[in-house]
C-alpha cells in the first residue's frame, strides 16, 4: 500500500454508533482510504478519549466512575470495524487528549498535588498512570494502529499550569514522550496535533515535538486556527519541520454542519494546491459533525471532490459522476443548484469575507458585540472595516451582500422545487431541506447584520432609535424562525442546533421563562433582551458615579481593547448582570485547577493622581478570588460572601500615563465572574 496518507475522521465528537461506524469502514474500503480515524466523544469526562473506551486494570478502583456498558459496546463494535478494514491494510487511530486523570485521582493519590493544590505533572504516579492506561487501551483494541494526541481542552491543560517543576516546553515533551515511548514499545504509533490558537503556544508545542523525534508525524489544519471558508491558509506550516499530514474539514463544523448545501470545489482544490507546496504526507478529512453525516445528502459530493483532488484526478469529472450516480436524469438540475453555493455561503454568512460566527452556523450573542479588538479578531468585525469609530461597518455594503445572497438562494430553491414528484421523496427532501434552510438562514443573517449595526450605534451614541431597530430585527427573525420550524420541524437549522440554557443558568438556578422550544433565535429574543436591560441599567449606574472610566464586563459596550485567551474567557448573562469569566465554564466543570483564564482592558485614569479601581464580581463557590495586574503591578485578592462582592485597590499611574492595562487572572479553584471595573 502507498505511503501516501488518504484518510477520513468521523464520529466527531459523538458516541460510537455501530451502523455509521461500519458505513465509514465500507466507505474506506471502497475509496482505498489508508488512514481511518475515529474521534468519539472527546469532550465527555466519562466517555471521551482512551480513558472512556477502556477499563483500567492496574487502576481499577476508578472503573466505578466509568460507563461500563458503553465500554463493552465499544469493545465489540470498534473491534468488528477494525476486523473489516484490516485485510485492506488500512491504518486505524483513535483521538486522545492529555493530560487527563480520573476525577477522584487526587483524592486517592493526594501526593500528586503540589503546595498550591494543583497536579504536579512530573510526579511518578502520573507517569505510571499514563503508561498503564495506554497499555490498557491497546489491550482492549489490539488491532488499533495508534492514537492521535491533542494537548488542549483537557482537565489539566499543560500549557496553562503554574508552579510546576519544569517549564512549558519541558512538560509538553515530558507527557508526550511518555505516550510516544509507550506506543513505540507496544508497536503502536503516535501522531500529534498542535491545535494551538496562540503563536507562542504553537512554537512551544512544536519545540517539544521536535526534541522527541524528527520523525514524529504532525497533523495540522489547513486553515489558520480553525475551520472556515474565509479563514486563510495555515501559515504555521512553514514552522513545521517534522513530517506533516494535513487535517481538513469537508463537512462544515463552522459552516452549517451539513444542514445547508455547499459544494467545496474551489475551497478544496485551492487548499490542496497550497498544502502540496509543503510536501505533505497526505490528508485526513473530517466528514461529519455532532451526529450529522454526509451520506445520502447532496453535500456528499465534497467527499468525492476531496478523493479526486488527493488522487490527482479531474475534479469536475468526479462531481459529474457523483450527481449522475445519486440523481440520475436529474443530475444536471441538482448540480446547477449546488454550483456557487460555496461563494453564496460566504456572502450570506460573513461580512466582507470575515466570519461573524463560530462553533455553528448561527453566532453566539457575544460574537456580535463591539469587541472587535479581541486577540482573535478574525472571529469578529475588525476595526479597520468601520467608518466613524465602530458605529458603521459599511453596513450598506454588508446588507447589499446579504440581500443579493437571499435573492440568489431563493432562485436556487425554486429550481430545486421543480424536482418535486420527479426525484423519489427521500432524495428530494434531502436536497430541498438544505436549500430551504439556506434561504431562511440567509434571511436571518440579513437581520443579524441589521442587529449588529444597530447595537453598535446604540452603545456608541446612546441612540434609542437604533435600539428599537435592533428589537425589530429580532422580531423579524422570530417570524422566520417560526416559518422554518413550521415546515421543517427539527430539521430547521436553528432548531436542530438549538442550545440548552447556558451553564450559568444551571449553576446559579436561573431558568428561562419558556423551555418549550429553545432555538437560537429564542435566545436572541429572551437572553439578548435580558442582557440589554441589565447592561443599560449598569451603564446608567456607573455614569452617575462620574468615574475616570468603567467597563461593563461581558457587555456589548465592553471594548476597551479587550484581550483574552481563546477558550479561557467567556461572556455570560446572569439574572443579576452580565459578566466575563477569567476561565471557561467548561473548564470549571472539568477541573478545579488554578491555572485557567485571564482577560484585560485598557482603561483611562486620572493623570498624576491616586486612582482607585473597584472590581465587582463573584465566584462560583461563594469566593471571589483573582490576581490583579495593573501595568505590571501585581496583587492577589480574595473575599467571600453572598451575592456580588466588591474588591478595591488604590494605585498611582506612571507620570504622563493616561491609560493603564488592567488584567484579571484566575488564581484559585474558584472561577471568578467579573461584572464591572471602575476607576475613580
Amino acid at each position: 500500500m502507498s505511503n501516501r496518507i488518504k484518510g477520513i475522521s468521523f464520529l466527531n465528537p459523538v458516541d460510537v454508533e455501530e451502523h455509521y461506524l461500519k458505513k465509514c469502514a465500507e466507505y474506506a474500503i471502497e475509496h482505498k482510504i489508508t488512514h481511518f480515524e475515529l474521534i468519539g466523544p472527546t469532550h465527555s469526562p466519562v466517555r471521551g478519549n482512551c480513558d472512556g473506551m477502556t477499563l483500567y486494570r492496574k487502576y481499577s478502583e476508578f472503573n466505578d466512575d466509568k460507563d461500563v456498558e458503553y465500554i463493552k459496546y465499544c469493545e465489540r463494535v470498534v473491534n468488528e470495524a477494525l476486523d473489516m478494514i484490516e485485510p485492506y491494510g488500512i491504518k486505524s487511530y483513535y483521538w486522545h487528549h492529555e493530560l487527563e486523570v480520573p476525577l477522584r485521582f487526587d483524592e486517592v493519590y493526594p501526593e500528586i498535588k503540589n503546595s498550591d493544590g494543583d497536579v504536579e505533572v512530573t510526579h511518578p504516579r502520573i507517569k505510571d498512570f499514563l503508561e498503564n492506561k495506554i497499555e490498557d487501551f491497546f489491550h482492549t483494541y489490539p488491532k488499533m494502529t495508534g492514537i492521535i494526541l491533542t494537548l488542549h481542552e483537557t482537565r489539566i491543560p499543560l500549557l496553562k499550569l503554574k508552579n510546576q517543576k519544569i517549564g512549558k516546553v519541558e512538560r509538553v515533551k515530558y507527557v508526550t514522550e511518555i505516550l510516544y515511548d509507550t506506543c513505540k514499545r507496544l508497536g503502536k504509533e503516535l501522531i500529534v496535533r498542535p491545535f494551538a490558537s496562540i503563536a507562542k503556544d504553537y512554537d512551544d508545542l512544536m519545540d517539544a515535538y521536535e526534541q522527541i523525534s524528527k520523525d514524529l508525524l504532525v497533523c495540522d489544519k489547513w486553515t489558520k486556527y480553525d475551520w472556515s471558508l474565509t479563514r486563510p491558509h495555515n501559515p504555521f506550516f512553514a514552522r513545521i519541520k517534522n513530517p506533516l499530514v494535513v487535517e481538513t474539514d469537508i463537512f462544515g463544523e463552522y459552516f452549517g454542519k451539513g444542514f445547508i448545501p455547499v459544494m467545496l470545489k474551489d475551497h478544496i482544490t485551492e487548499k490542496v494546491k497550497y498544502c502540496e507546496s509543503y510536501g505533505v504526507r497526505g490528508y485526513v478529512s473530517r466528514i461529519d459533525r455532532g451526529g450529522y453525516i454526509p451520506f445520502g445528502t447532496p453535500n456528499e459530493v465534497n467527499l468525492e471532490i476531496m478523493d479526486a483532488a488527493v488522487d490527482g484526478r479531474d475534479v469536475d469529472e468526479a462531481i459529474d459522476a457523483f450527481f449522475v450516480r445519486e440523481y440520475g436524469e436529474y443530475a444536471p438540475i441538482v448540480r446547477e443548484a449546488m454550483e456557487g453555493t460555496e461563494e453564496l455561503q460566504i456572502k450570506a454568512l460573513a461580512i466582507e469575507r470575515r466570519p461573524i460566527h463560530w462553533l455553528s452556523l448561527f453566532p453566539p450573542l457575544f460574537s456580535m458585540k463591539t469587541a472587535y479588538r479581541i486577540l482573535r479578531d478574525d472571529f469578529v468585525i475588525p476595526k479597520e472595516m468601520y467608518e466613524e469609530g465602530f458605529t458603521q461597518f459599511r453596513a450598506d455594503v454588508a446588507l447589499a451582500d446579504k440581500r443579493e445572497a437571499v435573492k440568489a438562494i431563493g432562485e436556487k430553491l425554486a429550481l430545486v422545487e421543480t424536482l418535486k414528484g420527479k426525484l423519489d421523496d427521500e432524495k428530494y427532501y434531502s436536497v430541498y431541506m438544505r436549500f430551504k434552510n439556506f434561504y431562511l438562514i440567509a434571511k436571518i443573517f440579513e437581520q443579524l447584520t441589521v442587529l449588529y449595526a444597530s447595537l453598535a450605534k446604540h452603545f456608541e451614541h446612546g441612540d434609542e432609535e437604533a435600539l428599537a431597530a435592533a428589537y425589530k430585527s429580532i422580531d423579524i427573525m422570530k417570524e422566520i424562525d417560526k416559518e422554518g420550524y413550521a415546515e421543517l420541524g427539527r430539521d430547521f437549522h436553528c432548531e436542530a442546533l438549538s442550545i440548552s440554557p447556558k451553564s450559568a443558568f444551571k449553576t446559579f438556578g436561573v431558568k428561562p421563562t419558556d423551555t418549550s422550544r429553545q432555538s437560537q433565535v429564542y435566545h436572541l429574543d429572551t437572553e439578548l433582551k435580558l442582557t440589554l436591560d441589565l447592561e443599560v441599567a449598569a451603564i446608567k449606574e456607573m455614569k452617575e458615579k462620574n468615574p475616570a472610566d468603567f467597563v461593563i464586563a461581558g457587555g456589548f459596550s465592553e471594548a476597551h481593547n479587550l484581550k483574552n485567551e481563546p477558550n479561557f474567557s467567556g461572556a455570560i448573562t446572569m439574572e443579576d448582570g452580565v459578566c466575563r469569566t477569567a476561565g471557561s465554564e467548561r473548564g470549571a466543570m472539568w477541573s478545579v485547577l488554578k491555572a485557567h483564564g485571564w482577560f484585560s482592558y485598557d482603561m483611562a485614569v486620572r493623570e498624576g493622581a491616586q486612582n482607585t479601581i473597584v472590581i465587582r464580581g463573584k465566584g462560583h463557590d461563594g469566593t471571589l478570588s483573582f490576581q490583579l495586574d495593573i501595568d505590571g503591578e501585581i496583587s492577589t485578592h480574595s473575599i467571600s460572601g453572598d451575592g456580588i462582592l466588591e474588591i478595591t485597590k488604590t494605585f498611582k499611574p506612571a507620570d504622563g500615563k493616561k491609560t493603564v492595562t488592567v488584567k484579571i487572572e484566575r488564581n484559585s479553584g474558584s472561577l471568578p465572574f467579573i461584572y464591572s471595573l471602575m476607576i475613580k
